[in-house]
């Protein structure tokens, strides 16, 4: 028995008056099984072989093979993932499955119902890989998958089309297809490094902090990421206005270990960030975009300075919001209840934990970033500082900006009065500053977003 084999015999029998729970489990044994071995890539060529895709779990095994890998190429991260192949397997259930609620999620909902398809792309996604997987087992024409491309929610499906490119699937011998569906891949597939912390490179940096290495290893690991190399030279460039840097060494020592080190910082995470993506994930980047233009312009009215820039503050607490299960799958942005307390995790509408917090303290940990970044993004229960009410003031500023004065707590807009006093700001110069940010940032553009309202590495006080 082969590997395909012993999935599909426990498989087959999951599908068998399976509830939603039982199915989201399935899917995590099949990413597993798509990342170590090989036979997903070669699971339609078997099932025209063996004649097996008319069987109910064939369809259902090829359409979530197909969500993962399109979710993968689109940086989704797990759960939603996992949302969606649930989604597609539920689909092809020649039974209706009733107990879909136990897993109270939004986006599963949506995929599930088309009325509900406009609500979010997951519902397209979710179709086209159903109708792929259909077209694969040539249990339709190419007819149909063309319907999808010119019909009237042609734009809403072109985009999967352009990355899974749909091709007729042809019959192998078993000479070619026994010892791919037999053999683990030599590498894991589908776990791209880019996207994991740079140990190495933040090895390199604490042993050169503590005196016991030199600048070597930096620069060796550096050029092993590209995307932190290219961001390395784009600041040092924009910062000294001149012909690009030879060298990355050359870019490194003129911006200083300091500003070097939180370039590479913001550069990782926005890759992580963007490599995983939640269902509102351009309303999470653009909010947080028009959070760091007020910040930095209230600091700036009110002349104070933080221990990093605001983008890499947005960018630490995003890491935090991302992993919240109020936004796993959430397809509309959180109502703020009137009892919620006053925090950054408040304008997702929830009440912070500091168990949900471990993300940041880990990150600003490991990047050696000062203790104040910690007090910053903590949540106080008295205001001590400056700093602090800066922070505090753009979370409500922002909640006004997006929601309106009337969903906007009241005991925020208690507070709004105190933290203007405490900056000396005035109503003028608060209005002035909520509508340069909106104007700056263009927060309101449909188009997707990364959090780059602002260059913050090149201003000479740090």
């Amino acid at each position: 028995m082969n590997r395909l084999d012993e999935f599909l015999t426990s498989f087959r029998s999951a599908l068998v008056h399976s509830t939603a729970v039982e199915i989201y489990a399935q899917t995590k044994k099949l990413e597993y099984e798509i990342s170590e071995y090989q036979w997903p890539d070669y699971f339609a060529h078997w099932a025209l072989g063996h004649r097996a895709q008319n069987l109910p779990h064939t369809l259902a095994l090829q359409s979530a093979i197909n969500v993962f890998k399109l979710s993968y190429e689109l940086g989704l991260a797990t759960p939603f993932r996992r949302l969606l192949m649930t989604a597609v397997l539920i689909r092809t259930l020649p039974t209706h499955l009733s107990n879909t609620n136990r897993l109270k999620s939004e986006v599963l909902h949506a995929c599930l119902h088309k009325k509900e398809r406009r609500h979010h792309y997951a519902y397209y996604l979710v179709d086209w890989s159903l109708h792929l997987a259909r077209y694969q087992l040539a249990l339709d024409g190419k007819g149909t998958l063309n319907q999808l491309l010119i019909g009237e929610h042609h734009l809403e499906y072109w985009p999967y089309a352009e990355l899974s490119r749909p091709y007729r699937v042809e019959k192998l011998t078993n000479e070619h297809l026994e010892p791919a569906l037999q053999h683990k891949r030599a590498t894991p597939a589908y776990l791209n490094n880019s996207v994991k912390p740079p140990k190495t490179l933040l090895k390199a940096i604490k042993r050169f902090a503590d005196g016991t290495d030199s600048l070597t290893p930096i620069i060796a690991a550096i050029e092993q990421q590209p995307s932190l190399r290219k961001a390395l030279h784009q600041a040092a460039r924009e910062h000294a206005q001149v012909a690009p840097f030879k060298s990355t060494k050359h870019a490194y020592l003129y911006l200083g270990a300091q500003r070097a080190s939180r370039v590479l910082a913001s550069a990782s995470l926005q890759q992580h960030l963007d490599r995983h993506r939640i269902p509102l994930h351009e309303s999470l980047m653009q909010r947080l975009s028009l959070l760091i233009e007020l910040w930095r312009r209230l600091n700036q009215t009110a002349q104070i300075k933080w221990p990093v820039r605001e983008k890499l503050i947005a960018q630490i607490i995003a890491t935090d919001l991302i992993h919240h299960p109020t936004l796993a799958s959430a397809i509309r942005w959180p109502t703020v209840p009137d009892d919620t307390p006053l925090s950054i995790f408040s304008i997702i509408g929830a009440v912070v934990e500091i168990e949900r917090q471990k993300y940041s303290s880990i990150l600003i940990h490991r990047w050696r970033l000062p203790e104040q970044v910690n007090h910053l993004i903590r949540v106080q229960h008295e205001v001590t500082n400056k700093q602090q009410t800066v922070f505090l003031l753009g979370c409500i500023l922002l909640q006004q900006l997006y929601a309106g004065e009337k969903q906007t707590p009241k005991r925020w807009l208690a507070l709004l009065p105190k933290l203007c006093e405490r900056l000396n700001l005035d109503a003028t110069q608060l209005l002035r500053i909520k509508n340069d940010a909106i104007s700056f940032c263009h927060s309101y553009t449909p188009l997707n977003t990364h959090i780059c309202a602002v260059n913050d590495y090149n201003h000479p006080s740090e």
